[in-house]
């Protein structure tokens, strides 16, 4: 498993420690519940160091807690005092906000949402002439002067928080998450930061970092109806259609 998913599962077990000792913490209080939708986390009494055990037992660890990995559509990553929590893992790669997501997806969250994505078209177009003359590379950061995003942030705002809480450019997720928690070390409670959807964009947005690339995504632009829809987002560059966007966040 990569490391933002073995933090994950670490601090999906945590929860269950605290669930048995009822420590307190400044975010959730005592840990009364925790589990995913109607499945309850065991309490954890066992004395492991947890930073020591490999990926194998730790997986057998969880499965004995009832912590399973969250469904691929699932927006939310646990359930905590009857919260459902999206987790964003900061000790590991950038954590996803937008994986992989075309035009297509993104003109359906604005049909859904009522936007206009003219104004993410005009943008798109700037950060592909900005990218093939140079000024910029595939991944364009927030923190660029240079970058054609940084100063639309209320254009955006509607867009990532669907994406952060409600669903994905394929439609509604089932687990909807009502709050974003980001940890650096499972076990640092100091570290643990908790984000409504108001707030979230606002934390994260100097952070986000915007990539238009090939390959996933881009599967359905070999099909006329789409390519169309797609062709505004799309350029062929270094041997290859890319017009897929994803967007991650880095903290520093």
């Amino acid at each position: 498993m990569n490391h933002g998913e073995r933090n994950e599962l670490l601090f999906k077990i945590y929860l269950c420690k605290l669930k048995h000792t009822k420590e307190t913490n400044s975010i959730f209080g005592e840990i009364k519940n925790c589990g995913f939708e109607d499945v309850e986390y065991l309490p954890f009494d066992q004395d492991i160091n947890l930073n020591k055990i490999d990926d194998h037992n730790l997986k057998i660890l969880a499965t004995s807690l009832n912590i399973t990995k969250s469904p691929a559509n699932a927006k939310a990553d646990v359930r905590i005092n009857d919260r459902h929590i999206s987790i964003k893992s900061l000790n590991s790669a950038p954590p996803s906000i937008v994986n992989h997501t075309s035009r297509v997806g993104f003109l359906r969250i604005a049909n859904h949402l009522n936007l206009d994505i003219s104004e993410l078209d005009n943008q798109i177009s700037k950060y592909w002439e900005l990218r093939k003359s140079g000024l910029i590379s595939e991944d364009c950061s927030n923190n660029n002067p240079l970058s054609p995003f940084k100063d639309n942030k209320i254009i955006w705002k509607s867009y990532l928080e669907y994406f952060c809480f409600s669903g994905t450019g394929s439609g509604d997720s089932k687990y909807p998450a009502d709050f974003l928690l980001s940890i650096d070390t499972f076990d640092d409670k100091n570290s643990w930061q908790l984000f409504d959807k108001n707030e979230t964009i606002n934390q994260i947005w100097d952070g986000l970092k915007f990539c238009i690339r090939g390959g996933k995504g881009m599967d359905k632009y070999s099909d006329p109806k789409f390519k169309e829809i797609m062709s505004p987002w799309t350029e062929f560059n270094s041997n290859k259609y890319r017009g897929a966007l994803t967007i991650r966040y880095k903290s520093n």
